[in-house]
């Protein structure tokens, strides 16, 4: 596990990544959240809504199935929130994630100089961010897989990542109702999809926080 927090010695922020190579011969993960501890701004809770909208704007794209779509199409989607009031992040927007390989994996990925195209099959990671130096940061990251359509003329992402996000930090006048409806769409299948593996390790403290965290918006 890597863990990241703030420069400033009293954050309450802590982003936190975590990275896990051929896991029970299930493979390679690569995951981002960001956590708040305490009461957070309304400038905190501006930015974070800004980066889970870029992040969500990258997930639910439909591409073209042409052989010639690439993570530099698509890496305008995930900044776009945070243009929107100057802000913006100094790093690539995702990556390749090798199966029982590298968990940076080329050669495709997801930012203006990745022009590799994407096809069915892929993996690759969405994790926009914001940092205010001094201040704070925030990451939000998942793991995508790449499929076509049944009709095999479109590409789109499957979140493959269970875990849910940090909903003291989401700013609601922010959301449109189906971001909304996404997200709680989202946090409901997380519930559903860990719950059951708790269970199984009998963590009931576990399961109470994942319950909270997963509730509606």
């Amino acid at each position: 596990f890597f863990f990241f927090s703030s420069r400033r010695r009293h954050t309450r922020f802590l982003p936190v990544s975590w990275a896990r190579r051929c896991v029970q011969e299930t493979g390679t993960t690569d995951v981002t959240r960001t956590f708040h501890f305490s009461e957070a701004t309304d400038e905190q809770r501006d930015a974070y809504t800004r980066v889970l909208l870029g992040n969500l704007d990258v997930e639910r794209v439909l591409l073209p199935n042409n052989g010639r779509m690439s993570g530099s199409d698509i890496d305008i989607l995930a900044r776009r929130r945070l243009w929107e009031v100057g802000l913006d992040y100094g790093h690539g927007t995702g990556h390749g994630v090798g199966y029982f390989l590298n968990v940076h994996e080329g050669p495709l990925g997801i930012s203006k100089y990745r022009d590799y195209a994407f096809s069915d099959g892929m993996m690759v990671t969405n994790e926009p961010g914001y940092y205010k130096d001094g201040e704070f940061g925030i990451r939000i990251e998942n793991i995508l897989e790449i499929v076509a359509k049944s009709d095999g003329k479109w590409l789109q992402f499957n979140n493959l990542t269970m875990f849910p996000y940090e909903r003291r930090l989401i700013k609601g006048s922010l959301l449109e109702q189906k971001d909304r409806d996404y997200i709680n769409n989202y946090h409901q299948r997380v519930l559903e999809t860990l719950t059951p593996v708790l269970e199984k390790q009998n963590d009931q403290l576990a399961i109470q926080w994942l319950k909270t965290a997963c509730a509606p918006l």
